[in-house]
C-alpha cells in the first residue's frame, strides 16, 4: 500500500517517494481522492516525479494559494537529511522545496512527501484567466542559473 496515511481535513496524503505514480493515483481514487494530474500518471516513481518538475500536474497559475507538496522529507547528496513539516507554504520561511522540485536531484532527493490532493468529483478554485509571461514559462536555464546550481551543488558537497 503505497499510503503511509491520508489527512482528510487537510486533503495530504503521506506517501514515500518510491512509489509508482500511477499505482499511487489508483490507490487515492479508491478512496475518493485524486492528483488532479492533467494526464494519466505512469510507472515513475513519485519523488522522480517531483524532481523532474511533476510535469501534468495542476497549473501553479490556475490557484496561488494551492500547493502540490506541503512537506517532505530529502536527503542531501552528502549524505545529510533534512524535513519540511506539512504547514502552508507561506508558513515556513525559504521555499527549501526549490531544492528537489524539478532539480532532478543534483541538490537533494526526496524520501517521504505530504502531497496535496483533491476529492474526486469536486470542483477545484480557479482564478481569473491569466497568462503568465513568456519569461516565466521559458523552461531553458539562463548562464546564471547553471552557475548558480554548480555552486550550491558545490556547497552543499563541501559543507557537510
Amino acid at each position: 500500500m503505497p499510503l503511509e496515511s491520508i489527512d482528510h481535513a487537510s486533503l495530504l496524503a503521506h506517501v514515500t517517494a518510491d512509489v509508482p505514480l500511477d499505482a499511487l493515483e489508483r490507490e487515492l481514487r479508491e478512496r475518493g481522492y485524486t492528483l488532479a494530474l492533467d494526464a494519466a500518471p505512469g510507472a515513475i516513481s513519485l519523488g522522480a516525479w517531483i524532481e523532474s518538475g511533476a510535469k501534468g500536474s495542476p497549473s501553479w497559475w490556475q490557484d496561488p494559494v494551492d500547493q502540490l507538496v506541503a512537506g517532505f522529507d530529502a536527503t542531501l547528496t552528502d549524505g545529510r537529511s533534512f524535513k519540511v513539516n506539512p504547514v502552508p507554504r507561506r508558513a515556513v520561511g525559504p521555499d527549501l522545496f526549490a531544492l528537489v522540485f524539478g532539480a532532478e536531484g543534483t541538490i537533494a532527493k526526496l524520501d517521504r512527501v505530504w502531497l496535496r490532493i483533491h476529492k474526486v468529483g469536486v470542483a477545484r478554485p480557479s482564478t481569473a484567466p491569466f497568462t503568465p509571461p513568456p519569461a516565466v514559462l521559458g523552461t531553458s536555464e539562463s548562464d546564471a542559473e547553471a552557475k548558480l546550481w554548480r555552486e550550491l551543488q558545490r556547497v552543499s558537497l563541501n559543507n557537510p
